[in-house]
């Protein structure tokens, strides 16, 4: 759950990640459109008729529709005007730049102004009007011109703004797609994200839950077991404590801590099936009287040979009197043979069996308790494991327990 959890977090980062690329790529194509859309452009056209390709260009053509001459010998001219868009872009604050002859002066226009200046006839849109021509599309504008000359228009220059939309940039298109893609897988990792530590917070609480009640019921075998002698009241449970302990500094991870844990309070669950009078006893013990005691590791086995489960429970109450040289019971295992969790108990089981009293002897001190540590590093116990047991008394872990 953990992995699928982290993969997920990875992915949803890559996926925010790409929409913040993909949204600065947007934005910058959005820069570029605007930019280039502020520059002007100047097309030189060489006649005024219209031309014969009109696709995907901009032009314009004029014609005379009337022409007359007034009392005072000056001649009016009536033109009709066209100035079409076939580009894909938009062509705004256009200007046309005709040539006239001297003493040429505008009297009247429609759907445009126009002016002329130092020979040349300006004609500009009408801001009501036609302020911008769009793409794909065309304006008709007229005007009334006074000249003493008759006019000709040979050539002309259109100047404008070709602004090409967004809505056909394929770069921004492309950005917004991809933008788009990116913010629904994001959301959709959110969800999921949810979903699973949703699941993983459920799952978390029923384990805990089945832990609880898997201690408190392994607790109460304790005290069935503990209670059979009245010097070691509370014993399982200290030797969990303590076995869960040197577990945790050797670095074991925690449920391997918990499984340790629960052998330290099942270890002695054999000794349910030992008689009282035999486990009590406060004299030298017969050898048919030891052997029986010996065997409350394998009638604990037997106890749990159903509790498949947790399978080191079973190697705890086994083999937590073997020895590291080879000469404990039952099955003389030695050295990393043995069960590392029956290797941790057994350490535990022999500290509370010195530091406690018992029906034969009193509890050791703290000096001949780590002497005795010591000493035993290599036979009875892993040398390995003892250093973490013997810190555990020197700064005082054990008493806390």
């Amino acid at each position: 759950m953990r992995k699928k959890f982290g993969k997920l977090k990875i992915l949803m980062i890559c996926f925010l990640s790409s929409l913040l690329i993909w949204i600065l790529i947007a934005a910058f194509s959005i820069y570029q459109n605007q930019r280039n859309n502020k520059k002007v452009s100047s097309i030189t056209q060489l006649s005024t008729k219209p031309p014969v390709d009109r696709l995907n260009r901009t032009y314009f053509a004029i014609t005379k529709s009337n022409n007359w001459t007034e009392s005072n010998d000056m001649n009016l001219f009536s033109y009709e005007a066209i100035l079409a868009n076939t580009t894909d872009k938009d062509l705004k604050d256009w200007c046309i730049k005709l040539k006239v002859p001297d003493e040429t002066s505008v009297e009247n226009t429609w759907d445009c102004t126009a002016y002329i200046d130092d020979n040349y006839l300006y004609i500009k849109a009408d801001e009501l009007v036609n302020e911008k021509l769009c793409s794909k599309s065309e304006t008709h504008f007229g005007i009334l011109l006074i000249s003493e000359n008759d006019l000709t228009f040979r050539s002309a220059i259109i100047t404008g703004r070709l602004c090409k939309k967004l809505s056909s940039n394929t770069l921004f298109i492309f950005c917004c797609i991809m933008a788009v893609i990116s913010l629904i897988a994001a959301i959709y990792g959110i969800v999921i994200q949810g979903i699973i530590k949703n699941q993983a917070t459920l799952t978390k609480q029923r384990q805990e839950h089945d832990n609880q009640i898997i201690e408190q019921t392994m607790k109460t075998f304790s005290n069935f077991i503990d209670n059979k002698d009245t010097y070691t009241q509370g014993h399982s449970t200290r030797v969990a404590a303590y076995a869960r302990e040197m577990a945790k500094r050797m670095g074991l991870d925690q449920q391997a801590q918990l499984t340790i844990y629960y052998a330290g309070l099942m270890h002695d669950i054999g000794k349910l099936t030992i008689a009282d009078d035999v486990l009590n006893k406060t004299s030298r013990l017969s050898t048919e009287e030891w052997s029986l005691i010996q065997q409350h590791t394998t009638n604990g086995a037997m106890l749990l040979k159903n509790f498949t489960i947790l399978p080191e429970i079973n190697d705890a109450v086994l083999y937590h009197h073997e020895r590291f040289d080879g000469t404990g019971y039952m099955n003389r295992m030695s050295g990393k043979d043995i069960p590392l969790v029956a290797r941790i108990v057994g350490i535990a089981d022999a500290y509370d069996a010195m530091n406690t009293n018992r029906c034969y002897r009193l509890k050791f001190s703290e000096e001949r308790i780590i002497s005795e540590l010591d000493r035993c590093r290599g036979k009875q116990f892993d040398p390995d494991i003892v250093p973490y047991l013997i810190s555990m008394i020197k700064d005082g872990t054990v008493y806390r327990l």
